[in-house]
């Protein structure tokens, strides 16, 4: 079921770099205006990424087969390779957080067009976005609903900047520190998220998987 990407779409949204540039963007000549663009960067690259994979694994017939076996493996594979990605990134050692990035910032004291590249720049693809767009691609769906469904999993990698954005342009002084509070929060604890939400998804489609396969 499509329904499936949702929370890695999610998941691909706690992104607190997008959010540190957005904040940096408040400080900027002319914020909105740079706002606006940086979340358009990002969502010109995410779209058209997620429908060249997404159409190019649906053309190739992944997890497309009419057999129900082949799906069955396909989610048991899916599950442990998330299963195995959350012990990755629990393994990890974690990173001291930087701030913003010079690129940020440089950007938010440049032309309207630099940040735009730079909200692209920073919303290539990640590995949760990308399997996101694996669920999507390998349900079976028509071409149109899958087209929607690329759209919806786009929309909610964006979150975290749309909706900050969004609040900007209404209540600036509102929005700045609540979105401070959020980076902070996510920089502190977005490893350990990551890692439940990794380890739930694969134990769900391994379960699923290995119980359609004895069934």
């Amino acid at each position: 079921m499509p329904v499936q990407a949702i929370p890695l779409a999610l998941l691909a949204s706690l992104y607190p770099l997008g959010i540190a540039a957005v904040l940096v963007f408040t400080e900027a000549v002319r914020p909105r205006p740079k706002e606006a663009l940086f979340v358009a960067g990002a969502a010109a690259c995410t779209l058209a990424v997620g429908l060249v994979f997404a159409f190019a694994l649906h053309g190739a017939g992944l997890g497309q087969s009419s057999q129900e076996s082949d799906q069955y493996w396909l989610r048991l594979a899916t599950g442990v390779f998330f299963l195995l990605a959350a012990a990755v990134v629990a393994r990890r050692r974690p990173r001291p957080h930087t701030g913003p990035s010079r690129v940020s910032r440089a950007a938010s004291q440049g032309g309207l067009l630099a940040v735009f590249v730079v909200g692209m720049a920073l919303y290539l693809p990640s590995p949760f976005y990308l399997s996101a767009l694996q669920v999507v691609a390998t349900t079976k769906m028509s071409t149109a609903a899958m087209a929607v469904w690329v759209v919806i999993v786009v929309a909610l990698v964006l979150i975290t900047i749309e909706v900050p954005v969004l609040l900007y342009l209404f209540a600036p002084g509102w929005t700045v520190p609540k979105l401070q509070a959020v980076n902070g929060w996510l920089t502190r604890n977005g490893r350990t998220l990551a890692v439940a939400v990794l380890g739930l998804i694969g134990l769900w489609e391994f379960l699923d998987g290995l119980v359609g396969l004895l069934s």
